[in-house]
């Protein structure tokens, strides 16, 4: 029956927390703790308080999830000692735990959205179904701020973005009175080879000592981290700033400025005077951060076309149509010829059918875009498929003594059934069912040469429930059957 069941059995699913007791009676509070850590192995007792002030004080040092709350204790009662702790954290949940049954008790205990009220002695089943309830509402609170927070992050990434090219919407500026009221002014950082988490890590400092905001965005093998502050920002301060986070990132990684700037609209401008002066840093190996040095970045014609060809072959889209448009007019039609054949010819090594579309039909600088735009979608796809395959060999691997079927080797790599297939005989040369019955047939040859097992039980073990049709699949395979394997083995 359901009363029988341990308190560990009732919170399957449940999540950790952090509790405090506050109860005078030693035994009392003994008991409850016995219990709590025999039952709720996730649950940790942070502390233990004797008295109101006590609770008081452990609830500002521990910062609990819950606390257990009597209310008649010497000096502050339980009730007072509610009432400042919840002025100063109003996320800790209580549960109240008292020995008289008082309405008035319960009415006050309102007030501070307290919804469990305790007996004394409580009932392990009570106390079971109050730590139920307070972990269930928990939970629900965490997963708000989880959706609250990536509801913003993804705000915070389109408005990024949109800052990063010209010309503004007026809706990226509504957005920034919107999430950034107070910010004055901004700029633009381009990290290379850096660890988005490190960066992020690193900047946090940074908030906190000039009151400023980041936000970071990674494009491909770059970290662009947008600047923001309530102040008008100047070259020597953002200089300092970005000195300080190469130091902390290391001296692999390179770090470009943009000019700060209190008109948003000139962010653009910002982002490709940080991106250019980062290649720039990189290019020349002698410095790790600074801003971009005027006329010195010279790049031959060659050099564009080889760097735009070797970011087509990453798949990166965005920044291809970025080198693109800003040396479109430099390039001559015999550059533009070369690039095009570059690049259907590194589709075509790699076996990848190139965009339907001529060289004599590229005409505007709008069908350049297209054009690479396609070709950059297609290198993606070629390596996305490469990587997702990689995933499917290792789950078929994993699973292949079970029953499964193309469509679950799909699932699990969130492609559909028909895409998967095709993209998987091309990958390997063989359909899905070939590529599982040669894994399938490997496993068992191997089993069968160990000679530990009987043959049917390595039918079961390779994921074959029929052992006659295991033995007409591997006499298919091998030419003989598992039987005749096996003598020949043993005649060895």
């Amino acid at each position: 029956m359901k009363e029988r069941l341990s308190a560990y059995e009732y919170r399957k699913g449940g999540i950790p927390m952090r509790i405090l007791l506050a109860e005078d009676e030693l035994i009392e509070r003994k008991a409850m703790r016995k219990f709590i850590e025999e039952n709720f192995p996730d649950i940790e007792v942070v502390a233990e308080a004797e008295n109101g002030r006590k609770a008081i004080e452990l609830a500002a040092k521990k910062s609990p999830d819950v606390m257990f709350m009597d209310i008649r204790m010497p000096g502050i009662n339980g009730l007072e000692a509610i009432e400042k702790i919840n002025t100063e954290n109003p996320a800790i949940k209580f549960i109240l735990v008292s020995a008289y049954d008082s309405f008035d008790y319960a009415k006050e205990a309102m007030r501070f959205g307290i919804k469990d009220y305790i007996l004394k002695p409580g009932r392990k089943e009570e106390i079971v179904k109050a730590i139920l309830r307070v972990q269930k509402e928990i939970e629900a609170e965490k997963m708000q701020q989880q959706e609250r927070i990536q509801a913003l992050g993804l705000r915070n990434e389109r408005f990024i973005t949109e800052l990063m090219h010209a010309p503004l919407q007026e809706s990226t500026l509504m957005m920034q009175k919107d999430l950034f009221p107070k910010i004055q002014s901004g700029c633009f950082f381009v990290v290379k080879h850096g660890a988005k988490l490190a960066v992020e890590n690193s900047l946090q400092s940074f908030e906190k000592e000039t009151d400023s905001q980041f936000i970071t965005h990674q494009v491909e093998d770059i970290i662009v981290v947008c600047f923001l502050a309530s102040t008008i920002l100047q070259r020597s301060d953002i200089s300092q700033v970005a000195r300080r986070l190469q130091q902390k990132l290391g001296d692999a990684v390179y770090v470009g400025i943009g000019s700060p700037t209190a008109l948003f609209v000139e962010m653009p401008k910002s982002y490709e005077e940080a991106y250019e002066a980062c290649m720039q840093l990189a290019a020349d190996g002698k410095r790790q951060y600074g801003f971009l040095t005027k006329g010195k970045f010279q790049q031959s014609d060659e050099d564009v076309i080889t760097r735009i060809e070797a970011i087509v072959e990453k798949g990166q889209q965005e920044e291809t149509s970025r080198l693109f448009q800003k040396y479109q007019d430099k390039l001559t039609s015999a550059d533009k010829e070369d690039l095009y054949i570059r690049l259907k010819n590194g589709l075509i090594s790699r076996n990848i059918a190139p965009p339907a579309i001529s060289f004599s039909s590229i005409k505007a600088n709008q069908d350049w875009y297209t054009y690479l735009h396609l070709c950059s979608s297609k290198m993606r796809e070629y390596y996305q498929s490469k990587s997702f395959m990689e995933q499917a060999k290792k789950f078929i691997h994993t699973h292949s003594q079970e029953a499964i079927t193309l469509e679950n080797a799909a699932a699990s790599v969130n492609l559909s059934a028909s895409y998967f297939s095709n993209v998987f005989k091309q990958e390997f040369g063989m359909n899905f069912i070939e590529y599982l019955t040669m894994i399938r047939m490997q496993k068992a040859k191997g089993l069968i040469e160990e000679n530990v097992y009987s043959l049917k039980e390595i039918s079961f073990m390779v994921g074959y429930k029929d052992p006659n049709y295991f033995s007409r699949v591997f006499k298919k395979y091998y030419k003989e059957s598992p039987k005749q394997f096996q003598q020949a083995i043993l005649r060895k």
